[in-house]
């Protein structure tokens, strides 16, 4: 269960107070605050706006953030030293202590194209991360048997990086396979000082803090994985790797944003990872929590592409 009181930095005090008071920190996925603008959350599968008394629909009652609660919502993130974190906010986040991962929008310094700093901090998200044991239930039998390439595909918050987690768990646990988790941004084992806030399992080994690159050519080269998981594949860059790791007979997992296949197969990454994938697994919320809708990958690009 998620520990409030470990984002109590981050929060003004009066989104802080709030929120301990009135809110189940095990629903809390989101606080969004917007210098000028209203706070709000995403709490229990809905957005709502945070007041003195709890949550509303309308923003009329709700606490409004000042621009310099949203400056010092990154001082308190990067621990009062900006310089020392300079890389990941200019990357656009700070990953927190359990995962909770901060984006930061802000004014961007560039110089030939480089990216100096960021600014005048406008808004930041703060992403909180659950761990749902057997949430990948609706996708496992289609990977247990025999393990092959999928593709997680959502909408963001729509559950991937929850139901990469669980897999990553269940693969090592039940399945008996060694596992790598290219954790690119600290998500899904929520790795804090090289041990893991989430439990991805026994044999799950971890690499984070880097661009999947170098995560899957250490795994490939001395750590001798039976499957990569890894969040988040967007450019030709990461589909390159992933075709090379799969030729290397390495199952990999992955998740990437988009709706369904039609949508998924207009964006670059489609061609760029060459048919390299076995299965598309669609997420979607139900009254039941996540479903996923598994495709062979070929009958999906034929039938929806």
């Amino acid at each position: 269960m998620f520990d409030l009181h470990s984002v109590i930095s981050v929060l003004p005090a009066e989104v802080y107070a709030s929120a301990e008071e009135n809110l189940d920190p095990d629903k809390l996925w989101e606080v969004r605050l917007r210098a000028g603008m209203p706070v709000s959350v995403w709490y229990g599968g809905r957005e709502y706006f945070l007041t003195r008394s709890g949550l509303s629909e309308s923003s009329a009652p709700a606490l409004v953030c000042r621009a310099e609660d949203v400056r010092a919502s990154v001082l308190g993130a990067a621990e009062h030293s900006v310089y020392a974190y300079s890389d990941d906010i200019n990357r656009g986040y700070i990953t927190l202590g359990g995962g909770v991962r901060m984006g930061i929008c802000g004014e961007v310094v560039t110089d030939g194209g480089k990216i100096l700093t960021v600014k005048n901090y406008s808004s930041v998200n703060i992403r909180i991360p659950h761990e749902i044991l057997g949430i990948s239930q609706c996708i496992m039998p289609d990977i247990v048997g025999k393990l092959c390439n999928i593709l997680v595909l959502a909408p963001p918050g729509g559950g991937k990086t929850t139901i990469l987690r669980d897999l990553a768990r269940r693969l090592s646990d039940e399945g008996g396979y060694n596992v790598l988790i290219a954790d690119e941004r600290a998500e899904i084992a929520c790795c804090r000082r090289g041990e893991p806030g989430m439990d991805v399992g026994r044999r799950t080994d971890i690499i984070t803090g880097c661009d999947k690159r170098h995560a899957f050519e250490c795994a490939m080269r001395s750590v001798r994985p039976d499957v990569i998981i890894t969040d988040e594949l967007f450019g030709e860059d990461d589909a390159r790797i992933v075709r090379e790791a799969a030729g290397c007979g390495i199952a990999v997992i992955a998740s990437a944003h988009a709706s369904d296949m039609r949508s998924f197969t207009a964006r670059e990454l489609f061609a760029s990872l060459g048919g390299v994938m076995d299965k598309y697994a669609f997420l979607s919320r139900g009254a039941g929590g996540v479903q996923a809708n598994v495709r062979n990958a070929r009958e999906a690009a034929v039938n929806d592409g």
